[in-house]
């Protein structure tokens, strides 16, 4: 049976072609591929290497490759002072159910831009938003968003990216809407209304119910607590 977007494989993955053929992406576990083509192309660039023979607990000659490019690959630094003074605007989204990096990465980065820059000059430049069913590339929930529009008009127009909503791409549930929630707010379904609109949903935070102040969540999203 085809598993295109399983996480976690449940056997070793049968030797593939280079490159992996139609069938072999649509029955390996997801997160192989990634890896496979990791490892082949950047560490070893040797497109022939066996990525099965390959232990990440003792690389032996790739260390120091390895080495390298984490170092390059994990640039995350916070400080966006020249990209914010050039009027620089940065939109974040992140699938809820991604299961190859996960959103609290994404979370603490965020949260440490509100923490180096405070709440209000953070969002006067920077947004974040999570989807909830949205996995790595697909999902239950598979979101087409105008985020190049969005950008162009708070970055052209002095628009800001608000009441944004997002429509499902999925084949069975095509056209079904939600709206895009500025983290750490979800949608939820109020309760009344077509489940498949836009409109029966509200952008809330579970934390709102233990009655913290807005000022008390953004403290909290500095910390990285706010989940």
């Amino acid at each position: 049976m085809p598993v295109p977007i399983l996480q976690l494989g449940t056997a070793r993955p049968a030797p593939v072609a280079s490159p992996p053929s139609v069938l072999d992406v649509l029955t390996m576990p997801f997160p192989y591929i990634f890896w496979d083509e990791w490892i082949k192309y950047f560490v070893t660039r040797d497109p022939s290497f066996n990525t099965l023979s390959f232990d990440p607990a003792n690389p032996g000659s790739f260390r120091q490759r390895i080495a390298y490019l984490s170092r390059i690959q994990d640039i995350n630094s916070t400080d966006l002072s020249a990209f914010a003074r050039r009027g620089g605007k940065l939109l974040i989204a992140h699938g809820a159910a991604d299961g190859i990096a996960s959103t609290r990465s994404t979370e603490d980065y965020y949260g440490r831009l509100v923490r180096r820059y405070g709440e209000k000059k953070t969002r006067n430049f920077a947004r974040c938003y999570e989807v909830p069913g949205f996995g790595h590339t697909s999902g239950a929930f598979s979101p087409a968003w105008d985020s190049l529009t969005a950008l162009e008009n708070w970055m052209e127009h002095g628009v800001t990216p608000t009441n944004q909503i997002i429509s499902d791409i999925n084949p069975a549930t095509l056209g079904r809407t939600r709206p895009l929630c500025e983290y750490p707010t979800w949608p939820r379904y109020t309760g009344k209304g077509d489940p498949n609109v836009a409109a029966s949903f509200t952008c809330v935070t579970s934390r709102s119910k233990l009655g913290l102040s807005s000022r008390a969540m953004w403290r909290e999203i500095a910390r990285g607590v706010a989940h």
